[in-house]
């Protein structure tokens, strides 16, 4: 058998990622490991044949920290996994940014994580996160929108879809050439522990992490942590100094967080690379009002609801109605279903 045979067979065996990073990292013989523990050779060869099986039958990749495969920007990181199993095009030749932050956003973190993930994609940036509700999925769902590539690494094995409701989420990324990772064997379940985790192969395949919006608690503050100890960039987004949910950005801003205000501020500061296919220039100029402007300025690319934009205005409701009109007119705005207007792509 192969070192990679046997190190899958021992990892299916242990069940224990840390451990086995450790005997890894530590460079302990594969084989004086498995005499040690007195596994029978040939239940391991069975264990990592199935897996090798399972991966066929699921179009599923699985990747051999030793392997050339491996994506390098890993190989030389603290930690790094033993195994990647990966599905759909894994694709680093691209800068990629990884885009952090609360389950449960605000309006102002959903419209953040939706206008910089969609304007970094359309400058040929990719875009990391993890698959997980609230800003994670936003910053996944943005991606796509602008035809860019994304990749998911999952707390979960890879043939377990959590949350359930990004089930076509998931299958859109494979759909759109971006890829789905994970390091836990097939048939994992999300505990709570493989989170945490998870978080540093986010951090650990990006040139940067932006964290958008996070409570004082919050699990993306361990992706920050694992980002400063494999010496990448932590960048925030300052939030609302009422909420909650920006305690957490605000506490890493203080501690040398780069503070962003727009997408473009994380390709000067991080100095990446951008597609200049865009044609930005070429778009006809439409010539606004104050009052229009005024109203342009409330807006993003980020739904809100009709009655958001009545309160934030001192006008008559039928004067902000007959302004909506005009800039739909002009191109300049859309409206969806439940009364919801965003800037139009």
């Amino acid at each position: 058998m192969s070192e990679e045979f046997l190190w899958l067979g021992f990892y299916l065996k242990e069940r224990n990622l840390n451990k086995v990073i450790k005997y890894f990292e530590e460079r302990i013989s594969i084989k004086e490991l498995i005499k040690e523990k007195k596994y029978s050779l040939k239940e391991l060869e069975n264990l990592a044949e199935q897996e090798f099986k399972k991966a066929e039958k699921f179009g599923v990749k699985i990747f051999f920290r030793e392997s050339e495969d491996y994506p390098e920007i890993l190989k030389p990181l603290p930690y790094a996994p033993v195994f990647l199993y990966v599905k759909g095009t894994f694709n680093l030749e691209k800068p990629v940014i990884a885009i952090i932050g609360s389950r449960k956003p605000t309006n102002y973190g959903k419209e953040v994580a939706y206008k910089f993930s969609k304007s970094l994609a359309e400058k040929g940036i990719g875009i990391i996160s993890g698959l997980a509700r609230g800003i994670d999925s936003i910053a996944h769902r943005a991606c796509l929108e602008a035809d860019g590539y994304t990749i998911a690494v999952l707390g979960s094995g890879i043939d377990v879809i959590y949350p359930a409701e990004n089930k076509n989420l998931y299958e859109k990324i494979i759909k759109n050439n971006g890829a789905i990772i994970s390091e836990f064997p097939f048939g994992t379940k999300p505990r709570k522990e493989n989170f945490p985790m998870r978080n540093r192969i986010i951090s650990g395949l990006s040139h940067g992490v932006l964290v958008v919006e996070a409570g004082k608690r919050s699990g993306t503050l361990i992706t920050a942590k694992w980002a400063l100890n494999q010496g990448k960039e932590v960048l925030a987004v300052p939030g609302n100094v009422f909420s909650s949910q920006s305690e957490g950005t605000h506490y890493l801003l203080k501690q040398g967080a780069v503070l962003v205000s727009s997408p473009e501020d994380i390709i000067e500061y991080l100095d990446l690379e951008i597609d200049q296919t865009e044609k930005d220039s070429e778009k006809e100029i439409i010539e606004v009002s104050q009052e229009e402007r005024e109203i342009l300025g409330l807006l993003s690319s980020y739904p809100q609801h009709i009655e958001e934009i009545f309160a934030k205005l001192n006008k008559p409701a039928f004067e902000i109605l007959s302004i909506l009109t005009d800039l739909e007119l002009k191109g300049l705005i859309e409206t969806l279903p439940g009364k919801y207007i965003k800037l139009k792509n």
